[in-house]
């Protein structure tokens, strides 16, 4: 059960580094089942190795690659491939039937991208609108010519930047497409 837990809190940290006593308990079937199940490299094994050896503990390939193999059968699921890329999910080419995995995941993980990219001109847009309404405040105020000629300067730089944002917003939500179903 603690070896479990040792795994489950090693997902969660997303670091490989083991601890003298999950070195100790050695539940490698375990670690490399995590390990599978979230599309972790193999390299990850060798991390082990080296954390352990410095315990005196000597790592188990053999239960890990079971335990690994196992996990990656069920990361690997090309009906799963989508969700995964459109989570955001890093995928690290680990999957023996990559080319049915990958292009559901591609596609995902491009909308993934669409999305965060979108939401970033969003709040970019906001701020622009921001500095705009304080800058046409200072501008109302104003008494000065020149300031007055800087911020409308100001101000005609900022439409711009806000225009070539929309231009680039409308764009992206242009592709927004329903999920694709599945081409397996």
């Amino acid at each position: 059960m603690k070896a479990r837990l040792g795994a489950l809190l090693l997902l969660l940290t997303g670091c490989s580094s083991l601890s003298e006593s999950e070195c100790r308990i050695g539940d490698w079937y375990g670690l490399g089942y995590q390990d599978g199940q979230t599309g972790q490299v193999r390299a990850r094994f060798r991390d082990y190795q080296r954390d352990c050896a410095e315990y005196g503990v000597t790592a188990d390939p053999e239960r890990w690659q079971q335990g690994y193999s196992k996990g990656l059968a069920l990361y690997c699921q090309p009906e799963l491939a989508y969700a995964k890329g459109r989570a955001g999910e890093p995928y690290y080419g680990v999957c023996p039937n990559d080319s049915q995995f990958r292009p559901d995941y591609d596609r995902g993980y491009a909308e993934y991208r669409r999305d965060q990219q979108i939401e970033e001109n969003r709040q970019q847009l906001m701020s622009l609108y921001d500095e705009q309404q304080r800058l046409w405040d200072k501008l109302v105020d104003s008494h000065d010519h020149n300031q007055r000629h800087q911020l409308r300067h100001q101000l005609e730089q900022l439409e711009w930047q806000r225009w070539q944002l929309e231009q680039q917003q409308l764009q992206l939500l242009q592709q927004l497409t329903p999920p694709p179903q599945p081409t397996h």
